[in-house]
């Protein structure tokens, strides 16, 4: 196969478990350690206890290269087979030509629909020749999302200052919003933790309208209910009243300052998707030439294959198509917050939809809140439903 989900279908149990957070680490059958957040266990009703035997179905890299569960489910036993198993095809059956797969994978991906289009222009991606990745080129190149880089100072090094209407910031306890209140949690009722503010301005290539963005969350039950709309305040805002938040307070989050930072847009810029981002998405877009390259069920292929083309090179085709990418010039850069482009997932797809269908995607915001996932937030296609968002830790 091409690609394939690592450890998936793996057995082990769960040895440690965070009831706060949700953060723990499995034990497999066969060997090592998995670590797994509040966001693998979307098949729990609750955070199963320590010692629950579990399925880790595939895995990414997590902090640090630790390997992080994508999804992780009850444990369950199959009934005894009844049927002699059928023989399955053998590998040379099930491969398909190039030539052939070539010509049923007519269209890339759908990359540039699942985002919110910048109305200023970037220039494209000058992407190498490449044989393989030839026949869609094209499409690459002239449908790259364009993002604009929201550079947040490190949470370590501070460069704090007292934010006005004009300002994009992140944490702190100074916010500019439509009402002179500072939100609670829907749950807990606690006062929630500043993420980023964007003001009008920098939204206006996006979303116009005369609003900017405001993002809040309750990292004490944001973790377990990382999409439920009561655990946050993600709205678009007119910035008319400066509110403060409460003077004692006890963060939840792995990098809240109690200052806030200015955040810094950048210039608009193209940036195509990872290869992982393709993965993710091929359960949703099976059809797609990238989704059959780089999917959990990737497709076995045979030659002939482009002159300049060594077929060994499909073992690893996601990694040499993430460095085919990083050979272009140009791109854009993570700077703990970016407007437009693909949701950096960290774990799986999981999109929103409202009334109007699947929700592009506007924001994602790590700014050192949320380990090495991100705030993901989303957008009505029509403008006319609420902000949506998806947490990842």
């Amino acid at each position: 196969m091409l690609a394939f989900r690592a450890m998936s279908g793996q057995k082990g149990t769960i040895v440690e478990l965070n009831p706060i957070d949700a953060l723990g680490w499995i034990e497999l059958d066969e060997g090592g350690r998995v670590r797994f957040g509040g966001t693998a266990l979307k098949s729990f009703a609750v955070p199963p206890p320590v010692g629950t035997r579990v399925e880790v179905h595939g895995s990414v890299p997590g902090y640090k290269g630790v390997p992080k569960a994508v999804m992780v489910t009850p444990l369950v036993v199959a009934p005894a087979a009844t049927e002699e198993p059928r023989d399955e095809p053998s590998r040379a059956q099930k491969k398909t030509p190039w030539p052939t797969f070539v010509r049923e994978h007519p269209r890339w991906s759908d990359a540039a629909e699942t985002c919110v289009p910048c109305a200023r222009k970037a220039p494209r991606p000058e992407l190498p020749e490449h044989p393989l990745f030839a026949p869609w080129r094209r499409e690459l190149r002239e449908t790259a999302p364009t993002c604009v880089d929201l550079k947040v100072p490190h949470y370590l090094k501070p460069e704090s200052f007292d934010p006005g209407p004009g300002d994009c910031f992140a944490h702190g306890s100074v916010a500019w919003l439509d009402e002179p209140r500072w939100p609670s949690c829907g749950v807990c009722a606690r006062p929630l933790e500043m993420c980023v503010q964007l003001t009008p301005a920098v939204l206006a290539d996006f979303l116009p309208g005369g609003r900017g963005l405001a993002a809040l969350f309750c990292f004490h039950c944001g973790v377990a209910k990382n999409s439920d709309p009561r655990v946050a305040y993600v709205r678009l805002v007119e910035p008319r009243h400066r509110v403060t938040g409460p003077e004692a307070w006890q963060s939840a989050s792995s990098g809240w300052r109690r200052e806030s930072l200015r955040v810094t847009p950048a210039s608009p810029a193209t940036e195509l998707p990872p290869a992982s981002w393709y993965r993710y998405r091929s359960e949703i877009t099976p059809e797609t030439a990238s989704s059959a390259l780089f999917g959990f069920d990737a497709l076995d292929l045979d030659g002939p294959f482009p002159k300049g083309f060594d077929p060994d090179q499909l073992e690893e085709v996601g990694e040499e198509y993430d460095d085919w990418l990083a050979q272009q010039r140009g791109g854009a850069s993570w700077g703990g917050a970016r407007l437009g482009g693909v949701a950096r997932w960290d774990q799986a797809d999981a999109t929103p939809s409202c009334a109007h269908g699947e929700m592009p995607h506007l924001l994602d915001y790590g700014g050192g809140q949320f380990l090495d996932g991100a705030l993901h937030v989303f957008s009505c296609r029509e403008r006319v439903c609420e902000l949506a968002f998806v947490a990842e830790f």
